[in-house]
């Protein structure tokens, strides 16, 4: 009688019980069930009359020690991204990333907080570049984004963006034919664009530790885009159309890679482009050469990022 009436004392502790079940190979997902004091009284009490004495006393004390101690679970959260693709020439979808929390904790934690605050909403890819086989896309520039845009600089100044570089009909003026309303003035601001007191150089108050050489640079893999020293990285990114290994391991911080719908992201290859105010270079850290690209490489026709989703 002293041993069940032991066993109904800790069944009547509060309690919930953290249940692990594998959902994909980089995340895991958690179940909640929590028992009531007089269910989990009941049920103890039946056990100890169907189970040996051991088991019982086995599952009182798992019960005790779970009030005390829960399990922390980690959560399913931010382990995909979804972009949904809208260009000027009609071609939409979506492209889905697998994020990689595992390999590049803090710069997945970075893209996440960025995409859930909307900062990559309404964007565009401001550089698709190309060389020889090579070929890649540069977004995350909030200065590409339609409507204006203003962000806090290192000083708690507002710099504002005012939208529309292409304009209503999806294009800039060049060779092939004129847009009037698109507007140059913000088209001279892209690639100079990230989150608030962040800035390309070393006075950027916002920085991000870097995290590289653990995801090679595979086709469909997206890194985060650095500007010199390798905390520079603010809110742009790089997504890989193809084998970037030589140019990027090592030196840069790849956190997650397509795994649905790169053939959308390789119409863009055709789009045609006008000429950036540089060439696009690939800073790195040792003694290698960097890779540049030429500066041709800015859509002439919109190549939206409608919106990203985290899940």
């Amino acid at each position: 009688m002293a041993f069940l009436r032991l066993m109904l004392v800790m069944a009547t502790m509060p309690c919930c019980i953290s249940a692990f079940q594998l959902a994909t190979p980089l995340a895991l997902r958690s179940t909640r069930a929590c028992v009531s004091s007089r269910s989990s009284a009941a049920e103890l009490a039946m056990s100890a009359q169907q189970t040996s004495r051991r088991e019982a006393m086995l599952a009182a004390a798992g019960l005790a020690v779970g009030s005390l101690f829960p399990i922390q679970t980690l959560a399913a959260e931010g382990t995909k991204a979804t972009f949904h693709i809208k260009t000027a020439e009609g071609v939409e979808g979506d492209v889905v990333f697998e994020l990689f929390p595992d390999l590049a904790p803090k710069t997945v934690e970075a893209f996440t907080k960025y995409a859930k605050e909307g900062l990559y909403d309404g964007t565009a890819f401001h550089r698709v570049a190309t060389f020889l086989d090579k070929a890649v896309l540069i977004g995350g520039d909030p200065f590409t984004k339609e409507k204006p845009y203003c962000y806090k600089d290192i000083k708690d100044m507002e710099i504002c963006s005012e939208g529309e570089g292409y304009g209503p009909d999806g294009f800039f003026s060049s060779a092939k034919r004129q847009s009037k309303d698109d507007n140059k003035k913000t088209r001279q601001t892209w690639d100079k664009g990230g989150p608030s007191y962040w800035r390309k150089d070393s006075l950027s108050k916002v920085k991000l530790e870097p995290e590289f050489g653990k995801l090679p640079h595979e086709r469909g893999v997206i890194t985060m885009r650095r500007f010199g020293a390798p905390d520079s990285a603010g809110s742009q990114f790089i997504i890989c159309l193809s084998d970037m290994t030589k140019e990027l391991d090592g030196n840069y911080a790849a956190f997650g890679k397509v795994v649905e719908g790169i053939e959308i992201l390789d119409k863009m290859k055709q789009v045609d482009t006008f000429k950036s105010a540089s060439a696009l270079s690939f800073p790195r850290d040792d003694k290698k050469p960097e890779a540049v690209f030429g500066a041709w490489d800015v859509p002439v026709s919109r190549q939206g990022i409608e919106k990203v989703t985290i899940e």
